[in-house]
């Protein structure tokens, strides 16, 4: 019985505002969190800039030098996020590997057990956890076109309890020469654990001339529709002051929701902003992301190019 309640406990608590996701018939929504608070700040936009290489393996081939990223946000009653990303380019033709790491952590939560009387005893607590383990490699296919694809497995601990599955992930971009260029792809398509679906889902991304990522001015627009009947636009920019101060803005637009358990009070928190220094071969960025009676979540990432 106790690990019915456990079990219970979780799934209400991921119904909840905090992982901005709609949980109800999906698992794992952990894995809609950004890996990094670049990508928290811009909406969580898949193809803005390169930080999303480890959710978008269409954006590795843009990296010149290995990166290893880490961040951490901390939401209430001792949750967290946690990630790690490590990208590598090989030497050649606009090609490299990404390998990451995320987890959730809920903290300790009571324990129930059903005594005779039909009445629920404390026993103790229990700890529960989300973790994904990734792999991804990306490539330039001609000069427009960049393309990717990566796989994760993903594990829920719950008590004694564990379950896992995997998820795949592709992604194709194409450059125009002119001043746009395009992202598409799949996110987290995978089979359903014990009854309950992937948090799969579809987007499509279109910002500014990208100059190999790196222009003063960035804007795009993404949209984006999940398996449980949710679709979102959302919108971001980034600028940059000699690619050493940058600061970030995004909003998500809900288009569809048919989705019972996200309320409409909750669609009224979209907003996510931030900021970023690099200086060298190190950056932080940080992200600020507001959940309304539940208060704000911040989101730092520190990089390090080797």
């Amino acid at each position: 019985m106790r690990k019915a309640i456990a079990a219970l406990l979780i799934i209400s608590f991921l119904n909840s505002d905090l992982l901005a996701a709609a949980a109800g018939t999906t698992l794992f929504n952990f894995l809609k969190i950004p890996l990094n608070a670049s990508q928290a700040a811009t909406a969580g936009i898949n193809a803005l800039n390169i930080h999303s290489a480890g959710s978008n393996p269409a954006m590795i081939p843009f990296f010149d030098r290995t990166s290893l990223s880490a961040s951490y946000a901390a939401y209430f009653q001792d949750t967290s996020f946690h990630s790690l990303s490590l990208t590598i380019p090989f030497k050649g033709d606009y090609h490299g590997v990404n390998i990451a790491y995320g987890g959730f952590d809920y903290g300790k939560m009571d324990a129930y057990l059903e005594d005779s009387a039909g009445d629920y005893v404390a026993n103790g607590t229990f700890g529960a956890s989300d973790a994904f383990f990734g792999a991804s490699y990306g490539r330039r296919i001609t000069n427009a076109i960049y393309a990717g694809a990566g796989v994760k497995y993903v594990r829920q601990k719950i008590d004694d309890s564990d379950i896992s599955g995997t998820v795949l992930s592709a992604a194709a971009m194409y450059m125009s020469d002119e001043t746009w260029y395009m992202s598409a792809g799949a996110d987290n398509i995978g089979s359903a654990v014990d009854g309950y679906q992937m948090p799969s889902s579809f987007y499509i991304s279109i910002a500014d001339s990208p100059q190999e990522l790196n222009s003063m001015f960035m804007y795009g627009v993404e949209l984006r529709a999940f398996f449980d009947e949710t679709v979102w636009l959302k919108g971001a920019c980034e600028f940059n002051y000699e690619k050493k101060l940058f600061a970030r803005l995004g909003y998500s637009c809900p288009l569809i929701n048919n989705n019972s358990s996200l309320s409409e009070s909750w669609y009224g928190r979209n907003l996510s902003a931030g900021f970023g220094i690099e200086y060298g071969f190190f950056s932080i960025d940080y992200a600020w992301l507001p959940f309304g009676d539940l208060g704000n979540t911040n989101m730092v990432s520190l990089q390090i190019t080797f």
